[in-house]
């Protein structure tokens, strides 16, 4: 079974299409705060203003960050 899950398992050192990153050794704190803007897509350098978005798109992208 393990030798069917290898054969199924991509070349990680042929992969182009994609970055695999290291994990972080310094843990990390996302805090949201009373000065932060009260509309999550303000000032967000996630969110692509030129972009048109669909009404899930923007739901989801205000739900992800806490609006």
């Amino acid at each position: 079974m393990d030798e069917q899950k290898g054969q199924q398992m991509p070349d990680f050192d042929r992969l182009n299409d994609r970055i695999i990153a290291e994990g972080s050794e310094i843990p990390s704190v996302s805090i949201k705060t009373n000065v932060d803007p009260k509309n999550v897509l303000e000032d967000n350098p996630y969110f692509d203003k030129s972009k048109t978005y669909s009404e899930e798109e923007l739901a989801k992208l205000k739900k992800f960050f806490g609006g």
